[in-house]
Formats: C-alpha cells, sequence, structure tokens
C-alpha cells in the first residue's frame, strides 16, 4: 500500500508539488556563486528534517521497503543528516543540539560501514534483481552523500576518522563496475553509477549529479587529489551525456532503458535542474545553466507535463521512480 502512496502522490505532484510527500519533496540550489570554501550544501535540504517514519532508540532514521523488516539505509541516513545541516547552518552553528544529531548520523556511518576491495561502502539492505543487484552491494549515490556529510563532521570536530572515511567512500570509482568498483559508460563516455548494474549501464542521472558533489566537497577539504581527478572527468562526461537525458519536452531519470523514452517523474525531474544549477555555479560551465533553464520552462509548461506524465504512466509497473 505504502508503494502504491507513492506511485500517487507522483502522479499529483506533476500538477500540484505542494503536495509532495517527504519523500518527494523538491530540493533547490542553495548557490548564487562558486563556493570555495566548504560551507552549505549546495541543496536546501531542510524538508529532510522531519523524518516520518521511525527512528531508532540511538536516533538514526530507520526505513523499509516491500514488506521488509525496518533498516538502516545509508542514502536515509545522510540525507537525513543534510536535512540536519541545513537546520543548523540556519543557526548560524549555534543550536548545539542540532549538531549533536548531525554527529549522530556521521557516527552511524563511521561505525557501520564495510571493507570493500578498494575502500569502504555502506551495504544497502535489500535486493534489486532488475539490476542484478544482491545484498551485499553498496550504492554510488550513498558513497557520494556520505562524503558530504563526513567532510561537513571533520569540518565541525577536526576528527581526522570522519575525513579518512570520505575519502575511501570515493575510492571505488576509481574501478568499472566489473571490477567490483561504481564506474560504468554510455557511448564511451564515463559514468559514476548510483546503481551498479552488470547487466548494462543505469546511469541514474541525479545520482551522478550527488556523487560530484561529493567529490567537490572533498576538493574544498584538503584539496584531495583523487576528487579532484574524478570531478574533472565527470564534469567532462556529464557535458557530453546531457543530450541524451534530454527528451525535448522532459528529462530522462536514467539511460538503463535508452533509447526508450523513461521519463523522470516531476520531482527528480525538478531535482535535476536544481543540482545542474549547482554545478552551474560550482564549475562556470555555460551548458549547464542551458538544461538547466531550458529543463525548468518544460516543468512549467502544462503541454510538457500531460506529455511527460503520459509516457510515465506507461511505465507505471516501474514504481521505483
Amino acid at each position: 500500500m505504502v508503494r502504491y502512496n507513492h506511485f500517487f502522490n507522483k502522479i499529483v505532484v506533476f500538477f500540484n508539488p505542494g503536495k509532495a510527500t517527504y519523500w518527494h519533496t523538491i530540493t533547490r540550489n542553495t548557490l548564487d556563486s562558486k563556493p570555495n570554501v566548504l560551507g552549505r550544501y549546495y541543496l536546501n535540504f531542510e524538508s529532510k528534517l522531519n523524518y516520518p517514519d521511525k527512528i531508532d532508540v540511538n536516533g538514526i532514521p530507520l526505513y523499509t521497503i516491500a514488506g521488509l523488516s525496518y533498516f538502516h539505509h545509508p542514502i536515509v541516513v545522510c540525507q537525513y543528516a543534510l536535512g540536519i545541516y541545513e537546520h543548523l547552518h540556519q543557526s548560524h552553528f549555534k543550536n548545539e543540539k542540532l549538531k549533536t544529531e548531525f554527529l549522530k548520523q556521521a557516527d552511524w556511518l563511521l561505525n557501520n560501514y564495510i571493507e570493500i576491495n578498494f575502500g569502504r561502502g555502506w551495504n544497502v539492505g535489500y535486493d534489486i534483481p532488475e539490476y542484478e543487484l544482491h545484498q551485499p552491494w553498496f550504492l554510488g549515490l550513498a558513497q557520494g552523500e556520505a562524503a558530504s556529510v563526513l567532510t561537513r563532521a571533520y569540518q565541525l570536530t577536526d576528527n581526522i576518522k570522519y575525513l579518512e572515511l570520505a575519502e575511501d567512500a570515493i575510492k571505488p570509482f576509481e574501478k568499472n563496475v566489473s571490477e567490483g568498483g561504481l564506474l560504468n559508460h554510455f557511448k564511451s563516455f564515463p559514468i559514476y553509477e548510483e546503481y551498479p548494474s552488470n547487466r548494462r549501464t543505469v546511469g541514474a542521472l541525479c545520482g551522478f549529479m550527488f556523487i560530484l558533489f561529493g567529490f567537490y566537497d572533498l576538493m574544498l577539504t584538503n584539496q584531495n587529489l583523487l576528487a579532484t581527478d574524478l570531478f574533472n572527468k565527470g564534469i567532462q562526461s556529464l557535458k557530453n551525456l546531457l543530450p541524451f537525458y534530454d527528451l525535448g519536452y522532459w528529462s530522462r531519470y536514467y539511460l538503463f532503458d535508452y533509447p526508450k523514452e523513461y521519463v523522470a517523474s516531476y520531482t527528480y525531474h525538478s531535482l535535476q535542474y536544481e543540482q545542474l544549477k549547482s554545478l552551474y555555479y560550482i564549475t562556470g560551465e555555460k551548458v549547464f545553466l542551458e538544461y538547466s533553464q531550458k529543463w525548468e520552462k518544460y516543468s512549467n509548461s502544462y503541454y510538457c507535463k500531460l506529455t511527460a506524465l503520459a509516457k510515465k504512466l506507461t511505465y507505471a509497473k516501474k514504481l521505483s521512480w
């Protein structure tokens, strides 16, 4: 039932974004210039503080899916942490309770990683048979967002363990998915994978951009050489890949079904143009602003929304969008 509630909420949000539930709220760009020091996150995650489900006795959010028992999902933990951090930023870092709650999430990351062949990661507590992903596996989005949380925890505390774990979290992006890493390719262009499928490249766009944010946070923190290399390669690749995500009326969520038109939900479409706006301020690359503005115009067009929703409904059996 929860799954179908998510599905219908996403339909409603196409025409009434204010009705978005916790999972589908739109996080807007926070930048108006290039950030040269680590600070406020690039998207406003303030809505993620008000977690609607269970939180364990240690203050860590719990998650469930498809009838599974509640478990700790690394993305849920990271986004909850970034929600706390946004409110902490708004308090000018004077709210000690928020600081404590933020560091609890960072400590969960510190205490619950798994060792992998290269670096460290966080197991995802369920399988995705469509992508041939079976436990234990780790999620590129979680690795990137964890780097963003851990670098900010390091900034608040000077605890080197946070920084070392953030550095380890990005190491899998050096290795191909076929080797157990998080790097795939589409049309020969590299993609940092949210979902590391050996079946074929998934290429979830918003995950790719969240991962780039994590690299940039490490660059700002200590000029990390690996993060700098991965970021620069990822930015160049993204510039080349954007035309494949543009449908002329909406954006694709991923490239897994390419050339089928698997459009993004309204929430993900909006997130993607907000992320591109952030990347424009970070890099100065005008192509990111151009696509951001074009995709935002799509979202303001009744015709484009109807077309995108009609396409989305043809994939209605895929409720994970």
